[in-house]
């Protein structure tokens, strides 16, 4: 179901509404960036559309963290480091 976009409240809600929609662009198309790259590789591996779109929001977050005043690319590894050790403890459901 899809939800009713309600008009923003001001410009600062206008900004966060607007961030979010291009991010979910960008990780849509980072998605099918990471699963063609994939399988582009010696021996590729086939990503499906929710492992790519898994992967894509984890490499979006490390770019903007790398992008950052305070961050740079060892804290965007960091985050990619932190991020699999999560992963790594919650167990699959099934």
């Amino acid at each position: 179901m899809e939800e009713t976009p309600f008009p923003a409240l001001n410009t600062r809600e206008f900004i966060t509404k607007w961030h979010s929609v291009v991010e979910e662009h960008l990780v849509v198309e980072l998605a099918h960036i990471l699963r063609d790259l994939a399988a582009a590789e010696p021996g590729g591996l086939e990503l499906g559309a929710e492992q790519s779109a898994g992967l894509a929001r984890h490499v979006a977050y490390a770019l903007q963290v790398a992008g950052s005043a305070n961050g740079g690319v060892q804290a965007a590894l960091q985050y990619l480091q932190q991020a699999l050790a999560i992963r790594q403890e919650v167990p699959e459901s099934s």
